[in-house]
């Protein structure tokens, strides 16, 4: 058979091609078919050739020119709107300031008055006419104009701004309309045109419209339309002496106000608030007035609210504009996406790879003029790179020593291949490829250079700059109600930008010598498969370097390297195979578990809260929610019950009866809160609270969780003022936890009536706190324990300060005597004082009872002056007892009641649950230890064997010192400041753990110097 016939059936027998003739195939050729591509990237191709085309028939090298300059110019638009100046920036609290200085003002206005005549018009929309009159004085000298300006657009509703009428001293003025996007600027002359100066009386007239907005409302939740205009906005720049404002409205919309309305003046951090009151009601109108004598700074801020039923008003249609702001950040990444799609059609179509012959046959010869590693660059092949070029490395004259040696080194080339810890020199080959540009100077490839590929690099670049310019921009205005341009928009753009990059960054298609060259690799492939060549070698064909590049590179090398052992009879021929630039598997592993760690550190301090913190209560120090500062409590009787319910579980019920004074002194409702813990030592005590009454009347609440506790605000309409009784009532379905007792299990009762934080005074007058205090009144707690759990109570008392561990969200870890005696001094001497009692009831049940009102006193002689015997018995002494507080009752932490069960008492505690908690909070102060002592351990490792003499410091030992000794030591510290960052300033454990991590970075820089020196005097 001759040659051409066994290339035939060589390729026949490998390659069964469906749908392809069998005659084709039974003659030696191979299909080669190109690539076909959808409708939309060929369609997308020609648009390419087209534009193309033309602007290389109408332009040279001054319009490609001008194509890089438009989008560098837009880059650098971009970059000046990311870092350079913001414009049109709001005034911030030093520039306010400094605009208060009389002397930089244009005018004064004095005595002014703005009046708003609201209605519905019969299309349901809301309409006011404001009136505007005030004295102009030109203190600083004339001036040719005056300036109004007004915001006329709201939520994305135009306004309809209309000029009624302008005046100046009575006469009808020049006046000039400007509209902007958001606001319109009124520019008045003199009638005559002179200057202002002196001073002059100027009125305005004008119309709005749909002003308010749909809205959740602030204090109930509910939607409501609002309207919330700023007076002077967007800028008043004018200093105010004297000025009232009155707001008429129909009387049906009058008695669509859910709440009354409300005003504030201010000017930076001062502010004036004021609830207002209807005045006389007149012919179906009613009028809401408020005045301010004051002088008020240029850029003051003056604001009304007028908060109105859901569908009061009807909604206008929104404005160009809006829409906008709305989908205005598609645009961009429209344009970003469609260039993403043509550079992709450039990539895989335009750009393609050229076509070679239509078949191809099966090829036993070497291709002319192509070595293997020309091949191998040709074909992108830097992970075969190595073992191509020791295999073309072969001795022309063999001698049985440069043979060896050759062999050796195939082998240990052929072992590396393919393998992760290859990586640097596989990096190393393709940089030296992209340098060299070996296969586009043999002009098997080809670099395209257009006017649209500059666009394709530059364009994304310049939008997306464009894009993050904007967006720091618009993150510094506060003007507009639309949030239009959402920062998942940006990322979304950057992303398709850097895919757009990729895609025509380095594109090298293939020449028609290029795809020739490649058929006569591919026929090199299909003669090698269908002659095992690979398999049987020897490793001296000149076809076996062009074979291995169809391969998986490591299997590639594991056959030529048993070749290579079977040829040299050696077995440990591939010895010290993983060479000077190779990474070991303990290094790539090493250093990646070091990565995980260190991201899982910052995964971990950035998602929990810092374990040993203090523990962040809802209503303390401050509150979130809007309202609650305009109440307090003055005066509480808590009483709680514990019993045992019909599964044999603990259940506390408590029913709170508050005196609560409300002080409608800001700009949100007052509300009422209070807060509790939900769960402790790992527990869920169960807490609900079914009912909250204000003057008794049942209110509307919110349940708000903490990390331990739960707070309950009301969400009340009505703007309240003065003392009003409150009742809360709530339960605790698993009030009673399982605790540690000398080692055994117990179950213990632990109900907190009061936070630590508790006050047992109340302002006077809340509208001024320094009127001065007065005491809370009554301080009053009950706690009855059922018959059936009183005969099995340990212990118990009211929370007091002992020797217990401290417990995150609990101050107290001991208890009291239920009647504790207690001593006070002041001038007279020494008081003894009984505080707090107990009795048992008739049907067994314990009642326990904290009244500071019922606290029994008595005079006694300083200790060791006389018989404490001989003084006389406690009573109640009710002027003593009104000025009793928090320090005298020793009630300085929680106030409530601890009570401890033998284990087994109750059904609804969690077994082992102390346990686990004690785990679970050891587990962060462990987790950093073990971190701590697992980088030291690294560390010195890296160190002692650096040091050793007579070892190679490889890239694999360097990884690990540089890189994972690095990495955890970074994620040891990201711990350890989450740990002991928030600790308690009395712990002995931060201390000790900032000494073991300075000697854990000392160790971590020591390993350093010792690897940097080992590996230079390796290198010397």
């Amino acid at each position: 058979m001759d040659r051409k016939a066994k290339k035939r059936n060589v390729a026949a027998e490998v390659f069964d091609l469906d749908g392809t003739d069998p005659a084709v195939l039974r003659s030696g050729r191979i299909p080669d078919p190109q690539p076909e591509h959808t409708p939309l990237f060929r369609w997308l191709a020609r648009v390419l050739g087209v534009l193309e085309e033309f602007l290389r028939a109408r332009g040279g090298k001054p319009l490609r020119n001008a194509i890089r300059v438009f989008w560098g110019l837009l880059a650098v638009a971009g970059i000046v709107l990311l870092v350079g100046p913001v414009i049109n920036k709001p005034m911030d609290f030093d520039e306010v300031l400094a605009s208060a200085k009389v002397e930089d003002v244009d005018w004064i206005a004095r005595d002014a008055t703005i009046d708003y005549e609201v209605q519905r018009r019969p299309d349901g929309t809301f309409a006011t006419v404001v009136n505007e009159r005030f004295m102009a004085n030109f203190v600083n000298g004339p001036e040719q104009r005056v300036l109004r300006t007004l915001v006329t657009e709201v939520d994305g509703k135009d306004t309809d701004f209309k000029l009624l009428a302008a005046t100046v001293d009575g006469a009808p003025a020049q006046a000039a309309v400007k509209r902007h996007p958001t606001t319109t600027d009124i520019t008045l002359r003199t009638p005559a045109g002179e200057a202002f100066e002196g001073e002059r009386e100027i009125t305005l007239s004008y119309e709005l419209h749909h002003l308010t907005r749909s809205q959740p409302d602030k204090a109930t939740g509910n939607t409501v339309e609002a309207w919330d205009w700023p007076l002077f906005a967007p800028s008043w720049p004018q200093a105010t002496k004297g000025l009232a404002v009155s707001v008429t409205l129909p009387e049906e919309l009058g008695e669509a106000l859910v709440r009354q309305p409300h005003a504030s003046v201010g000017w930076l951090l001062v502010q004036g608030n004021v609830w207002l009151t209807p005045d006389e009601a007149t012919a179906g109108r009613v009028t809401y007035s408020f005045d301010n004598d004051d002088s008020l700074p240029p850029n003051s801020d003056v604001w009304v609210e007028f908060t109105f039923a859901d569908g009061t008003f009807a909604e206008p249609p929104k404005t160009a504009l809006f829409w906008v702001q709305t989908w205005g950040p598609l645009l961009p990444l429209t344009v970003l996406t469609v260039l993403m799609l043509f550079a992709l059609a450039a990539r895989w179509v335009v750009w393609a790879d050229a076509a070679g012959d239509p078949w191809f046959i099966a090829r036993d010869l070497p291709p002319e003029g192509l070595t293997p590693l020309l091949a191998a660059d040709m074909l992108g092949r830097p992970r075969h790179a190595e073992l191509v070029s020791a295999l073309a490395a072969a001795p022309e004259r063999a001698t049985p020593d440069s043979s060896e040696r050759w062999l050796r080194s195939i082998a240990r080339a052929g072992r590396r291949a393919g393998r992760v810890g290859n990586l640097p020199t596989v990096l190393r080959w393709r940089s030296r490829w992209a340098a060299a540009g070996e296969a586009v100077t043999a002009k098997l490839r080809w670099v395209p250079d257009s006017y649209l590929r500059d666009t394709f690099l530059l364009a994304p670049v310049a939008v997306t700059l464009v894009q993050w310019g904007l967006l720091r921009q618009l993150s510094h205005q506060t003007i507009l109600s639309v949030v239009w341009w959402p920062v998942a928009f940006v990322l979304g753009s950057t992303a398709i930008a850097g895919i757009a990059l990729w895609a025509v960054a380095r594109p090298r298609p293939l020449t028609r010598a290029g795809a020739l060259a490649k058929q006569q690799l591919r026929g090199i492939d299909v003669f090698a498969r269908g002659t095992r060549l690979l398999e049987r070698g020897p490793v001296t064909d000149p076809l076996l370097p062009y074979a291995v590049l169809f391969e998986a590179p490591r299997r590639a090398g594991n056959v030529v390297t048993e070749h290579a052992a079977r040829e040299t009879g050696d077995r440990r021929v591939q010895y010290g195979w993983r060479g000077e630039h190779f990474l070991s598997v303990p290094a790539l592993l090493a250093t990646l578990l070091a990565g995980v760690i260190a991201a899982g550190s910052i995964a971990l301090v950035s998602t929990q809260p810092p374990p040993y913190g203090e523990v962040e209560y809802l209503t303390w120090p401050s509150s979130d929610a809007t309202g609650s500062i305009w109440s307090q409590t003055e005066g509480f009787d808590i009483e709680a019950e514990l019993t045992r319910d019909d599964q044999g579980g603990a259940r506390l019920d408590v029913t709170e009866r508050l005196t609560v004074g409300f002080e409608p002194g800001g700009a949100s409702v007052p509300q009422f809160e209070r807060e509790w813990p939900r769960e402790r030592l790992g527990q869920d005590l169960g807490l609900s609270v079914e009912e909250v009454l204000v003057d008794g009347a049942s209110v509307p609440f919110t349940q708000t969780a903490g990390s331990l506790t739960s707070k309950v605000t009301t969400r009340l309409g009505e703007v309240l003022s003065g003392d009003l009784p409150v009742e809360v009532r709530y339960s605790l379905a698993s009030p009673a936890t399982e605790v540690r007792d000398g080692g055994d299990a117990a179950q213990q009762v632990r109900w907190t009536a009061m936070h630590w934080f508790w006050d047992d005074t109340f302002y006077s007058n809340q509208a001024n706190p320094y009127d001065g205090s007065e005491p809370v009144r009554p301080i009053r707690v009950q706690l009855t324990v059922a018959p059936d759990l009183a005969g099995e109570l340990r212990s118990g008392g009211w929370i007091g300060h002992g020797d217990a561990e401290r417990v995150p969200g609990e101050s107290g870890q001991g208890f009291q005597p239920w009647a504790a005696e207690r001593d006070m001094y002041d001038e007279s001497g020494r008081i003894q004082l009984i505080v707090g009692s107990e009795r048992v009831e008739a049907d067994g049940s314990l009642v326990a009872l904290l009244d500071a009102d019922a606290v029994e006193s008595r005079r006694a002689p300083l200790p060791g002056d006389a018989d404490e015997h001989d003084i006389g018995p406690h009573a109640v002494n009710p002027t003593l007892n009104a000025a009793l507080g928090q320090h005298e009752l020793g009630l300085t932490g929680d106030l409530g009641a601890v009570l401890n069960f033998p284990a087994g008492t109750f059904s609804n505690v969690e077994e082992g649950s102390a346990q686990r908690y004690g785990v679970e909070r050891g587990a962060p102060l462990a987790l950093l230890v073990g971190m701590l002592a697992a980088v030291f351990a690294a560390a010195v490792g890296v160190f002692v064997y650096a040091m050793r003499g007579g070892r190679s410091i490889g890239p694999s030992v360097a990884l690990v010192s540089f890189v994972a000794v690095t990495l955890g030591g970074v994620a040891q510290s990201v711990v350890f400041w989450w740990v002991t960052g928030p600790m308690p300033g009395d712990s002995a454990a931060p201390p000790a753990l900032v000494v073991g991590s300075i000697v854990m970075w000392a160790a971590i820089v020591a390993q350093w110097v010792a690897v940097a020196r080992a590996g230079s005097s390796a290198t010397e």
